[in-house]
C-alpha cells in the first residue's frame, strides 16, 4: 500500500473512530486487512501494510471495555494495599520492640509486652491476609466475568467469520 493509500485510510479510521465505532467492526477491518493481504508464495504468510495495522490496533485498544481497564486498577490497589498493610505491620512490629525494649527490666511486664507484640503481628497478618484473599476474590470475579464476555465476543467474530465464507 502506497503512503498516500495509507493516509486516506487514517483519514477513514479517524472518522470512523470519530463515530465511535464499535470494537467488533474495528475487528472486522483487522480480519479484513490480513484476509486481503498479499500472500507470498508457497506459505501462509501475508504482507500486511505496518501502519494499518497498527492504527487499527491502537483503536482497538481504545475501545477495549472498561472491565479490562478496571481489572487493571484493582490489581494495581491490591498490590498498593498489600504495600500499606506490610508498611503498618512493620510500623507495629517497630512499636512493638520499642515497647519492649522499654519494659525489658521488670519480667511480668515483658512477659506481657511480647505476648501484645505477638497479638498485634497476628492481627496485622491476618488482617493483611483477609485484605489480599478478598482483593483477590474479587479481581478473579472481574477477570472472569472479562473472560466471559471476551468469549462471547471470539465466538461471535468466529462465526461471523464462517458465514463469510
Amino acid at each position: 500500500m502506497h503512503t498516500g493509500d495509507t493516509k486516506k485510510k487514517v483519514n477513514e479510521y479517524e472518522g470512523a473512530h470519530d463515530s465511535d465505532e464499535d470494537l467488533y467492526d474495528l475487528i472486522d477491518r483487522l480480519e479484513v486487512s490480513v484476509d486481503q493481504a498479499r500472500s507470498l508464495p508457497f506459505s501462509d504468510n501475508c504482507i500486511v501494510d505496518r501502519e494499518e495495522i497498527l492504527i487499527l490496533i491502537g483503536m482497538v485498544r481504545e475501545h477495549l471495555p472498561n472491565e479490562i481497564r478496571q481489572a487493571k486498577l484493582l490489581l494495581d490497589q491490591n498490590r498498593h494495599i498489600i504495600a500499606e498493610a506490610r508498611k503498618e505491620a512493620e510500623s507495629i512490629m517497630r512499636e512493638a520492640e520499642m515497647r519492649m525494649t522499654a519494659m525489658i527490666d521488670e519480667h511480668e511486664i515483658t512477659r506481657k509486652a511480647k505476648l501484645e507484640r505477638d497479638q498485634i503481628l497476628e492481627n496485622a497478618n491476618t488482617s493483611a491476609q483477609n485484605i489480599r484473599k478478598k482483593s483477590m476474590d474479587y479481581a478473579k470475579k472481574k477477570l472472569t466475568d472479562l473472560e466471559e464476555e471476551l468469549t462471547e465476543m471470539l465466538v461471535t467474530v468466529q462465526r461471523n467469520k464462517k458465514e463469510l465464507k
